[in-house]
């Protein structure tokens, strides 16, 4: 930290107005605490910072932030910028929420805190509100409560942007500090022209926001930081510092619900993907399930919920969508109304009773059937059936959640980021996974939040792709968040973090065109890996000899006749079959190489004993002495000094038939990672000149059950880095 901000009456009240135990609020304020100490001191304002907070989908990044903001005030910031979203019903959401949560209207006398949405560069009454919040706190006369702090919400928007930006650049905001809220920081911000070499409209936009002012911190909120993460690290927007966010724990995420057998999620059948005239048996299945859910509720607490159905980006679907569950809802009310004895309404009560069944599996405290059943006419009644799109509006409606008691929203962008589903329970999503990107992906799971309470009545259906896809990001994601709160403390930060992701190959991580520095993929199938880059440098080359021999000398080797038995020094080779996992991993993290295949090969690698490690702490290593009492063994290197076609020695054919020596591959083991340890006396030619005299070289094979889908980017300046 820069400095240690001062927990004052602001924080204090947003914490404890956030009705979240004290445990959580002392966590709240204690990471604002780091968040905002990692950035611009007010007491000595002095250029910028960029730091990523990373959270979980639907966790509360606006709580977060919103104490980062009252911790702010507290500490003598008199401006904040909220960059609040991509659309203008996201910009209200956060700003009345702001205005809610900092209290901005209670109060007699002077405010605390003065609030305004997309100011103009042209109105003297903005210019002279941002004149006199940033006057105020430069005037000693004033005490501190007499000091308003002004929060400037902005849309994430070119023209907004530049408006504010024109406004500023009118203002000396030398030595003031200023705190820039970029929320959902991964969309629209960074620049999609950077493999054209120019700039998009929005991060051009940005950019001269913060050119304009000379002291500011810069926090970047997402729950999906892949793409900041793999932009170049001089790009402007490049972050700094992360801080990762811990959601509470009646946080439900991807952990619980896409666990293996989860009993939260539904497959949508092939057939019910693209349905013809008539709606999907599976969507009505998922209708019916809402509202039982719904009508246990009103018996229950008297709580309202909502349903989410995202079939595509398409309106003509959204309006077919609605049209058949408000069919469906006029029908089975319409059923309901009928005796006890006909047949529709038998047939209906038969098939809310399956619904309910599926439910009390998870919800052990639903109540009676028989009340449940008593209660849907009016959970029918009350609920409310949007087409949640623009459908020819000006924008996305506003919904008031308390004017129904239940609710299903019909759409697609409008609640792909960001927006929030009141009380969601059930989820009804056909499309697919698009492009495929793993970040867009994981924005559309607006079924997670804080629903331990209610989790019993939630259920998600999906397509299967989509649904294994949701699957494989959660050991993703567990990743990234791991590895980034091993930087949180560490010096050099993100600056000198290879970035490195377990990622399902069906997947990017992120869109490409904001991804200027390539990076490295592999397969699950696992395998054998060799290095490539041999004639390095002779200090590296020295410094890796000294470690293999420090590392081999560590554990007992013996000769391996079990594979195959020879006299030859040349084809005997030597074994340590139960190396630590832990202590491999330590001698290839110190391991040094200067081709960046070799080097994304090997971070990939360390990413996959990493997660074996994690798995299970007592995995084994079987590590290979090759040919260690062999003298004068070459290899031939390219001009560039690499082995491309590799170095293992192939099987020795027998004029007869058959095979003699198995070849160097032969020695391993299927059940646990296998690493080779070799040295040879390096030349250009067969003949030639030897250029390096037993020079040590990896070989390593990992067993598919082992392997992971990995990603690995490497830029400029980072071959050494962590």
């Amino acid at each position: 930290m820069n400095w240690v901000p001062v927990q004052g009456e602001e924080a204090t009240g947003v914490v404890r107005r956030s009705n979240v135990d004290e445990a959580s609020q002392a966590r709240l304020i204690a990471d604002a605490a780091e968040i905002l100490g990692r950035g611009v001191n007010p007491r000595d304002p002095n250029g910028s910072a960029t730091g990523l907070v990373v959270g979980n989908v639907q966790s509360g990044k606006t709580m977060s932030f919103t104490t980062v903001i009252g911790l702010a005030r507290d500490n003598g910031f008199p401006l904040v910028i909220v960059i609040a979203g991509t659309k203008v019903n996201l910009l209200n959401q956060s700003h009345e929420r702001l205005e809610k949560d900092l209290n901005v209207h209670a109060g007699e006398g002077l405010p605390s805190w003065k609030i305004q949405k997309n100011v103009q560069a042209t109105d003297a009454h903005d210019e002279q509100s941002i004149r006199q919040a940033i006057e105020a706190w430069q005037d000693d006369e004033l005490e501190d409560d007499e000091r308003p702090t002004l929060i400037l919400t902005v849309l994430k928007q070119r023209q907004r942007l530049q408006n504010l930006t024109n406004l500023l650049r009118r203002l000396d905001l030398q030595r003031v500090p200023v705190l820039v809220i970029d929320d959902e920081a991964d969309q629209a911000s960074l620049n999609t022209r950077v493999q054209q070499g120019g700039e998009s409209a929005t991060y051009t936009r940005l950019r001269e926001l913060r050119d304009a002012l000379p002291c500011h911190t810069y926090l970047q909120y997402t729950a999906t930081p892949q793409a900041p993460l793999l932009i170049n690290i001089a790009d402007v927007l490049s972050p700094d510092f992360p801080k990762v966010l811990d959601p509470g724990a009646d946080y439900i995420g991807g952990q619980e619900f896409f666990a293996p057998g989860s009993p939260y999620i539904r497959d949508i059948p092939p057939q019910d993907i693209a349905p013809g005239n008539d709606p999907p048996e599976s969507m009505l299945e998922a209708v019916r399930v809402f509202f039982v859910g719904l009508a246990a509720s009103l018996i229950r607490d008297r709580r309202r919920r909502s349903m989410l159905i995202h079939p595509s980006r398409l309106r003509a679907d959204h309006r077919q969508v609605v049209q058949w569950v408000t069919e469906a809802k006029t029908t089975w009310l319409s059923a309901l109304r009928l005796p006890e004895t006909d047949p529709d309404r038998i047939e209906l009560v038969e098939d809310f009773r399956t619904a309910y069944e599926h439910l009390a599996t998870t919800d052990a405290d639903l109540p009676s059937l028989e009340d449940v059943l008593a209660k849907l006419p009016r959970a029918l009644r009350q609920t409310t059936i949007i087409e949640f799109n623009t459908n020819g509006r000006p924008r996305t409606p506003e919904i008031n959640w308390r004017d129904a008691e239940g609710w299903i929203l019909v759409g697609g962008q409008a609640v792909d980021r960001g927006f929030t589903v009141d009380l969601l329970t059930v989820t009804y999503m056909p499309r697919g996974v698009g492009v495929g990107n793993a970040d867009t992906l994981q924005q559309r799971a607006r079924f997670f939040g804080y629903k331990r309470k209610y989790l019993g009545i939630c259920r998600i259906w999906l397509e299967a792709v989509t649904r294994s896809a949701f699957e494989g990001y959660v050991e993703h994601e567990n990743l990234m968040r791991r590895e980034l709160k091993l930087l949180e403390t560490k010096q050099g930060g993100l600056n000198n973090w290879r970035r490195r992701f377990i990622l399902d190959s069906t997947l990017q991580p992120c869109r490409r065109n904001v991804v200027s520095d390539a990076y490295f993929r592999a397969t699950r199938a696992g395998g054998w890996t060799q290095q490539k880059g041999a004639l390095i440098s002779s200090d590296l080359l020295n410094r890796n000899a000294e470690l293999l021999e420090a590392f081999a000398q560590a554990f007992t080797f013996t000769e391996d006749t079990v594979t195959y038995q020879s006299a030859e020094d040349s084809q005997r080779h030597f074994v340590a079959r139960e190396v630590p996992i832990a202590a491999v991993i330590d001698m290839l993290a110190e391991y040094r190489l200067e081709d960046p295949r070799d080097t994304a090969q090997f971070t990939g690698m360390l990413v996959t004993l990493g997660e074996a490690l994690r798995l299970a702490p007592d995995t084994v290593v079987a590590v290979y002495r090759m040919r260690p009492n062999a003298i004068g063994s070459r290899r031939t290197i390219s001009e560039s000094g690499t082995l491309e076609k590799g170095f293992l020695q192939g099987p020795t054919r027998l004029a007869r038939g058959g095979v003699n020596y198995p070849g160097d591959t032969a020695f391993n083991m299927n059940d646990r990672p296998t690493i080779q340890l070799h040295r040879f006396d390096l030349s250009y030619t067969d003949q030639g000149p030897i250029e390096a005299s037993s020079a040590p070289l990896l070989a390593t094979h990992i067993p598919s059950h082992l392997a992971r889908e990995w990603l690995v980017q490497l830029q400029a300046g980072q071959v050494d880095a962590d």
